[in-house]
């Protein structure tokens, strides 16, 4: 299949690439290394994968792609939350005129599906007993959640009467192996400090929950979605959430390094609680989560 991956030299879109090509795709990346690196893809170019560089906010940029794809993954965006409080019109720009102008090249190259990056951060708040379920009230706290939740509101009016479907997908706590530093969560800069035997760092009292999935999780998932071509809006996580503070003793423990655990202040914009559902997931998309968090620390202190 020939799979067009916006944001394809970044985080997740790295690990993607690898994957489909590992599968026998032709694939192209759309990516204008705003949040990576020409250098760090080399190894995918060398397995096949053809580079366009441009920006998605460009539509004379997007006017370079040809190849007849035959399918969209799009995860181009702007990911940093502290970035969208600090000049949240560029994520908008970004994530809502650059989704508009992805969906608009599929319309008029006649591509029938697209499976689209979304974010936990639509639904603001959690609660401590209480799964996130898709169909719950959205409620962003941020720039950069509003940001995705407005561009999934423009991608449901867009595919209305269109030939053309769309996989929503929402990523919950993600982590794995060559996270840059902007897109590092919590694991990441806890393995770090650990690796560097530095006392763990939590900013405010450590009981605030997430739902951590590992990128191979998360690869899966994107796959499942090119496979089945559902229609639809997606939490991909485990469905299990663990506190901050107790993430942080078992990375202790399995590290076996002797460090301690420091408070600071919260951070502003910060979610207390969040734990999703992956019922509709499993049931629609086949989705399995098969890393646990214990084997996916193990494997970054390892590599």
């Amino acid at each position: 299949m020939k799979i067009l991956v916006t944001g394809g030299a970044g985080f997740i879109g790295k690990h993607l690439v690898k994957f489909l090509l590992e599968k026998n795709n032709v694939v192209t990346i759309f990516d204008n290394f705003s949040n990576s690196t020409k250098e760090s893809i080399n190894g995918i170019i060398k397995k096949g994968a053809k580079i366009i560089e441009g920006d998605i906010t460009k539509v004379s940029d997007i006017e370079k792609i040809t190849g007849d794809q035959e399918i969209v993954i799009h995860l181009a965006a702007k990911i940093s939350v502290s970035e969208s409080i600090t000049n949240p019109s560029n994520t908008f720009l970004v994530n809502i005129n650059g989704t508009r102008n992805i969906l608009e090249f599929c319309e008029k190259s006649k591509i029938n599906h697209i499976i689209v990056a979304s974010s936990a951060a639509v639904y603001g708040e959690g609660n401590q007993y209480t799964k996130i379920i898709e169909t719950q009230k959205l409620n962003p706290i941020s720039p950069y959640g509003e940001s995705k939740m407005k561009m999934e509101q423009e991608i449901e009016k867009f595919v209305k009467n269109k030939n053309l479907t769309c996989t929503i997908l929402r990523f919950f706590n993600i982590y794995g192996l060559n996270q840059s530093d902007e897109y590092a969560g919590v694991i990441s800069k806890f393995l770090k400090k650990a690796n560097q035997k530095e006392d763990l760092e939590i900013f405010g009292d450590g009981l605030q929950t997430r739902d951590f999935v590992s990128i191979n999780d998360v690869v899966n998932s994107i796959n499942n979605a090119v496979e089945l071509k559902k229609s639809g809006i997606y939490n991909i996580a485990t469905g299990e959430s663990i506190s901050i503070k107790k993430l942080a003793e078992k990375i202790i423990n399995i590290s076996r390094k002797d460090l301690k655990v420091l408070y600071f202040n919260p951070k502003n914009n910060e979610i207390k609680f969040s734990q999703a559902s992956i019922e509709s997931s499993k049931k629609d998309l086949k989705y399995m989560p098969k890393v646990n968090l214990d084997k996916g620390i193990k494997e970054l202190l390892e590599n």
